[in-house]
Formats: C-alpha cells, sequence, structure tokens
C-alpha cells in the first residue's frame, strides 16, 4: 500500500468526513497563487521552500508579516529563487491578504496564539489553508476552526508532517492491522524547554507593530525580544514559544506531533480521562519563559484498558504495546526538520526510526523519494488542484483532535498547579467537556477587544454560539 493510498485508508476507518467542492478553484490562475502568513523561522526553512519547489502547480505572490524587516527578507529570498523579476507583494495585515482574489491559498505560520484569528477569517474567505500545529491554543477555538473547515469544505493541511514519514506510517499500519494485539499502552517521549529570557522591558522596534502581535492576548504587556522574536536572527526559535500564554511549552509543541502519532495509531477520537503532575519552569532572576518543565501524564482511552503515557523521562517517539507485551517503537531518529535545529543526539542505547520487540512484528518502511516536509506540501497543494479535501494527511478535524490531546495535558498541569499529587480531569470526547465549568473555562477563545473570533465571524454574518452549536458540525 502506497503512502497516500494509507493515509486515505486510515482516515476512512477513523470515520473522517470528506467533503468536496467548497474551496475556490483558480479563478483563472495557471497556478496555484500562495500568500504566506507568517515569515519566521519555520515557515522559511519548511514552507516556503515547500512551495518553491512545485513550481509546476503553485507560486508565492505574496508574504505578510507585523514585522517588516522579516517580511522583506522573505520576499527578497522568493524573488531571488524565481529569478524572473517577480515582484512578491508586501502586506501587514493578514485580513487584507485574504480579500485578494487572486489569492487562492493562504499557509498560516504564526505564534500559536494567532492560529484561530487568521484561520478563521482564510476558511470564511474561502482559501485554501495551510496551518502550522499546534492546530489552535485552545480546544473551543480547534473545534470552531473544525466545524468552519467541515462547513466550507477546505482543502486544509496541518502542519504534523509525521503523517507523510515512512517509519511513523509504518508503525500506524502495523498497530491498526493487528499486529501486536489489543493496544495495553503507549510510551510517549517529548522534550523539556530551558529556562531563561530576559524580562527587561525594551524599546520595541520601529518596523515592529509589537501592539498589534500582542492580539487576543493582555494588551500591557511590555515589549522585549525574549517574548517575541528575534531582530537579528529570522531562523532563531522564538521566545514566545515557551511562554504562556503565547505557547505552551513542549506538550503542544511537540506533543502536536508524537500525541497525533498515538492517537492516530489507536484510531481513537480522544480519551476519557488525563491524570499528572509536572514542574515548572523556573523564573527567578528576571528570566522569563514560564511553561512546564518536567512532566508525567496519563491519558485513559478505550474505557481505561489503554493507558497513555507522556512524560519527558521516555526517548523522544512513541512506542506502541500490545496485549502480549510486544512493541512498535518510532521516532525521527537523527532527522533535523530544519537546518537551525540542534544536532540530533543519539544516546547510547536509544533506539533508532523504526524498532520492534522481535523481527516478526517488525513493520515495513516504503522508500521515501522526498521528504517528508516536501510530501507534507505536495498533498496541499495536489489537495487544491483536485479540490479534494481527503488527500491531505491531515485535515481539520484531525488536526483538532489531536491539539485537544495535548491542550487537555495542559490543562491538567495548570489545574494541578501546586498539588503534590497532581490533578485529573474527565473529558467526555463527543461533547467535548470535562463537565465542570471552572474547568472548561481553560478551553474559551483568546479574546481582547477587536481581536476576537466573534468579531472576525461578524464580518461573514457568523457568531461563535451557531458555529459551536452542537459541538462537531455546528447549526450553521
Amino acid at each position: 500500500m502506497q503512502r497516500r493510498e494509507f493515509i486515505k485508508t486510515a482516515a476512512m476507518a477513523a470515520g473522517m468526513p470528506f467533503l468536496f467542492g467548497g474551496c475556490r478553484t483558480f479563478r483563472g490562475n495557471s497556478k496555484i497563487n500562495v500568500a504566506i502568513i507568517g515569515c519566521g523561522r519555520i515557515s522559511t526553512e519548511f514552507e516556503v521552500p515547500g512551495v518553491l519547489a512545485r513550481s509546476d502547480i503553485a507560486r508565492i505572490v505574496a508574504v505578510c508579516d507585523l514585522d517588516m524587516k522579516r517580511a522583506k527578507l522573505t520576499a527578497d529570498r522568493v524573488e531571488k529563487a524565481y529569478a524572473d523579476g517577480t515582484k512578491i507583494r508586501i502586506y501587514k495585515d493578514y485580513k487584507e491578504v485574504c480579500a485578494q482574489t487572486d489569492v487562492d491559498a493562504v499557509m498560516i505560520c504564526l505564534p500559536d496564539f494567532w492560529h484561530a484569528l487568521v484561520a478563521t477569517t482564510a476558511i470564511c474567505s474561502r482559501k485554501a489553508v495551510w496551518l502550522q500545529k499546534p492546530f489552535a491554543q485552545t480546544i473551543r477555538e480547534g473545534r470552531l476552526l473544525a466545524n468552519l473547515a467541515k462547513r466550507y469544505n477546505t482543502v486544509f493541511q496541518v502542519g504534523s508532517q509525521q503523517r507523510n514519514w515512512s517509519q511513523f506510517q509504518a508503525a500506524v499500519k502495523a498497530v491498526r492491522a493487528g499486529v501486536l494485539g489489543d493496544i495495553m499502552r503507549v510510551e510517549v517521549g517529548l522534550g523539556t524547554d530551558p529556562a531563561g529570557g530576559s524580562s527587561a522591558p525594551q524599546k520595541a522596534p520601529a518596523t515592529f507593530d509589537y501592539q498589534t502581535w500582542l492580539g487576543p492576548t493582555d494588551p500591557s504587556a511590555p515589549y522585549c525580544e525574549s517574548r517575541c522574536h528575534s531582530q537579528t536572527n529570522q531562523r532563531e526559535r522564538p521566545g514566545w514559544i515557551e511562554l504562556m500564554p503565547y505557547g505552551w511549552g513542549m506538550i503542544t509543541n511537540w506533543g502536536a506531533h508524537h500525541l497525533d502519532i498515538a492517537r492516530w495509531g489507536l484510531g481513537a477520537a480522544g480519551p476519557e480521562s488525563v491524570t499528572g503532575t509536572c514542574t515548572w519552569l523556573d523564573t527567578s532572576g528576571g528570566k522569563l519563559w514560564n511553561v512546564h518543565d518536567t512532566y508525567d501524564l496519563h491519558f485513559a482511552f478505550n474505557g481505561g484498558k489503554t493507558d497513555v503515557h507522556v512524560t519527558d523521562k521516555y526517548q523522544l517517539g512513541v512506542k506502541f504495546i500490545g496485549e502480549k507485551g510486544d512493541w512498535i517503537f518510532c521516532t525521527r531518529g537523527a532527522f533535523k526538520v530544519t537546518p537551525t535545529d540542534p544536532d540530533p543526539v543519539v544516546k547510547p542505547g536509544e533506539m533508532g526510526p523504526l524498532e520492534a520487540s522481535r523481527p516478526e512484528v517488525m513493520p515495513k518502511m516504503w522508500k521515501m523519494e522526498k521528504t517528508c516536509l516536501q510530501l507534507h506540501v505536495d498533498d496541499w497543494l495536489e489537495a487544491i488542484v483536485a479540490n479534494d479535501p481527503s488527500q491531505t494527511a491531515t485535515n481539520a478535524e484531525e488536526g483538532h483532535l489531536s491539539t485537544a490531546l495535548s491542550s487537555l495535558g495542559m490543562m491538567c498541569m495548570e489545574l494541578g498547579r501546586g498539588r503534590k499529587d497532581g490533578f485529573s480531569l474527565n473529558w467526555d470526547v463527543k461533547r467535548e467537556t470535562t463537565g465542570k465549568a471552572e474547568y472548561d473555562a481553560l478551553m474559551k477563545p483568546f479574546a481582547n477587544d477587536k481581536f476576537s473570533l466573534n468579531a472576525n465571524l461578524a464580518e461573514y454574518g457568523l457568531n461563535l454560539d451557531q458555529v459551536m452549536g452542537g459541538i462537531r458540525g455546528g447549526s450553521f
């Protein structure tokens, strides 16, 4: 079974809805006109090269960023790559980009807390959408996006490129084929973030609209480079990724990858509960970054028969363990997602990209003629050409369910703050509620004045209650 055939077959088995005909076609364009919204580290090393490599069917026509320095650097890079006199349009306002009738598709490459606002406008503008992981910052934001994408039949790809990686596909295929029998345990290893960042206030650069960057968060937060992104190195890891409320740390940053594989392998929408503990980064001495540090979480799936254990103590990766003790393990191995990532360190005794307890249960990998990053972009672009949402490896519903799993872990850690024994949350996956209003409050969308989902939806004659009504699918 080939890569794309497996993705579609696995998705159908999970009951994913495939609806056709909702996205705009090319409106007379000979190629897909793509706009890049967000010109940071990952977009310049993943999304932009991915589209440039497919000049046969797609072309970047615009870039957008609140930091004009980064926007110009990216535009210059694209113009140099095309080397045909093309002038890339530069925007600061994502709504202006989405209003362009000649833009067929947008790649949203922004900090996590901006995902829902921009994706809402893009979907309602009938663009094909690429959205970096994690899917959304809160569970309610994610559900809204999934409902909108279903309503408008959006060709949607979430940046969970491990679904296009041979060893992860091989492991999931074997697990879902019953090679290990019933899965009793899944061990998921993620990483931790370093303490650091400086909280000392600075003057915001003239080229960066910092006040707008704060968007739906606290508008009084003082500017400091550690809160946002580097002003000297476009490819440096940004500080917001480990600073709440802009990012939640490794539980969503890497959880959106490995918990996605765990849930994909189990073929389940979500758990019934999560229990766990964590520690938090040291913020003494003016250090700014404040997300979780170490953690130990247990998600109960399948009526409690399957324990998904997530901790920083395991090797980075996913290990499926069957009823008779056999196991299959998958990880990235010595692969760097972007050139600026640190060189992978494989410690003595650690496992390779795909291993198993014995040869008889070892899955077979298929040869990858391109990187998983390029394959992921290819899926999206080719799905736009075919106007076929089922062709993407990770549609909006799947992206939401996997990110919701990570978000539940974050909620458990936050509610357990200061409690020696941690915390436990029940979860109704169909109604998407913990059953406690005070806990569910952590799932509400971010909003601040004009930076709100209701404000964006109102521009299209919609509102939150309408889109969220009935949870899955909404009432519109």
